[in-house]
């Protein structure tokens, strides 16, 4: 079974048919919906894709809905932010010089070793010292 986190730039790509990437990450998700891989999502995520999805123009009562339902995945456990994570992606965020939510993700991959899809290229490019990590079209290309 694959172990994953998916970062918010996945989500909120997939949620916007506007976005760079919608169509990959739209496929990504239907993938991980019918598959069900074990996901380790931060609780994070939810305020990243409920906010992201409001100041971009989605009506807000969406938007929080469809960050809860991020949340309720099959499969997922939500990885609590609480201080050790906190430290931990603290230091990959100095290390690796990322933003502290990209550090965030990064650390919870880390955490339970899985596999990172995100659509941000520092955290591609960057995190992929600590694990393995994948655009939804790169990771899509993976099970063909």
């Amino acid at each position: 079974m694959r172990l994953l986190t998916i970062d918010s730039s996945v989500f909120v790509s997939a949620a916007r048919p506007s976005e760079i990437g919608n169509a990959e990450s739209t496929a990504f998700l239907t993938w991980v919906r019918n598959t069900r891989p074990r996901l380790f999502l931060p609780t994070l995520v939810l305020a990243e894709v409920a906010a992201a999805l409001s100041r971009t123009g989605s009506e807000p009562g969406l938007a929080q809905q469809y960050a809860m339902a991020v949340g309720q995945l099959p499969n997922t456990v939500m990885v609590a932010l609480d201080e050790g994570l906190a430290r931990q992606s603290a230091a990959l965020g100095a290390q690796h010089r990322l933003r502290g939510a990209d550090a965030v993700y990064l650390a919870s991959a880390a955490l339970f070793a899985a596999e990172l899809v995100t659509l941000d290229r520092e955290q591609l490019e960057r995190g992929t010292a600590i694990v393995q990590t994948l655009t939804p079209a790169d990771f899509l290309a993976t099970i063909k």
